[in-house]
């Protein structure tokens, strides 16, 4: 008995057709093989934003339901278990914040790709105040930190919210939340301090390098997902940008592929790039699909919402299911049951 097809997930494949231009979404949704797809396609499951917004993108929040991971989990901080920091409590993010019209916004942290000596230096000039905190900065990566907390009566006490989130945005929206928010704000504003001046930074910005100017939380690594799945879920949380798809396997047998090119070109505010980017999965891996008459599942994830679509065996599909090829690229408004 063969495999089942995998499922592909596609983040940033829903956008607001004003990023792109209507005319090109519209473009999309008629070319042969995508209205195609749709014509066998069905609606498993979707779900709009989260309540209170902001929220994680849509494709990490399908991810982490699809990984089992336990509720609370930060899919980023997954990767702690590829570092080798299973005690952590937190994961780090060096991150760059640039002065908008009237606030702060959080710059793409591919962009800073700092050197090993770089983040050993900044790790060591902040180290000392983490720990008056009862904090143990533990500086795994140049760009991946992590945080132990040494002190049991002096937890940190916040909601974390996803850095993958926030990149291009106002980060007011996106702060933590909790009983040790202020703190935490504090925190962030002496590293920031500490930072501003630290010649490393004056050594990137005389280069024309962007500064290394703040951190980014994100939530605990909480146990209980099952092995095989928290494996995946390391794997997406290290994943290098720019790498183009990559396969998961899961315990149950089935396997994911990621494709984040749609995704990158977001992060790089470049819509002729995601155009460009979705005319070729749709040329290749959907057409693929399309052809071998098989069937499969497509995951379509936008900013804060997801729409999972299984696609009929091409002797199955039934004319009255269709949704629509344009409204399947539209993102959801609100959650909706399976069906």
């Amino acid at each position: 008995m063969s495999a089942p097809p995998p499922t592909l997930v596609l983040p940033a494949a829903l956008v607001d057709p004003a990023w792109p231009g209507a005319d090109r979404i519209a473009a999309l949704a008629a070319t042969p093989a995508w209205a195609a797809l749709a014509s066998r396609a069905r609606v498993l499951a979707c779900a709009g934003p989260e309540d209170p917004p902001p929220g994680a993108p849509g494709h990490l929040r399908w991810l982490a339901t699809r990984l089992r991971l336990p509720a609370g989990t930060a899919l980023a901080a997954c990767a702690a278990l590829v570092d080798g920091a299973t005690d952590a409590a937190w994961r780090l993010d060096l991150v760059h914040l640039h002065v908008g019209r009237d606030h702060l916004v959080l710059g793409d942290p591919r962009e800073l790709r700092p050197e090993a000596d770089e983040a050993a230096a900044l790790a060591a000039a902040i180290g000392p105040l983490l720990a008056e905190e009862g904090l143990a900065l533990d500086a795994r990566t140049p760009s991946r930190w992590y945080l132990r907390e040494i002190d049991a009566a002096r937890p940190l006490r916040v909601a974390t919210r996803p850095l993958a989130g926030a990149i291009g945005r106002n980060i007011d929206a996106w702060q933590p939340r909790g009983e040790d928010a202020r703190r935490w704000r504090r925190i962030v504003n002496e590293v920031q301090m500490t930072w501003h001046a630290h010649p490393v930074n004056a050594r990137r910005e005389a280069a024309g390098r962007p500064a290394v100017n703040s951190v980014w939380i994100e939530g605990r690594l909480a146990p209980g997902a099952p092995g095989v799945e928290r494996d995946a879920a390391a794997r997406i949380a290290t994943d290098t940008p720019g790498g183009g798809p990559f396969s998961l396997a899961l315990s149950d047998g089935a396997r994911l592929v990621v494709d984040p090119r749609l995704l990158d070109a977001q992060l790089a505010g470049d819509p002729t790039a995601w155009h460009a980017a979705w005319h070729a999965i749709v040329a290749d891996t959907l057409d693929a699909i399309s052809r071998s008459g098989g069937g499969g599942r497509v995951v379509l994830a936008g900013d804060a919402g997801w729409r999972e679509i299984a696609i009929a065996p091409r002797a199955d599909w039934r004319f009255w299911r269709r949704p629509g090829a344009a409204s399947l690229l539209a993102e959801p408004s609100a959650t909706a049951p399976p069906r």
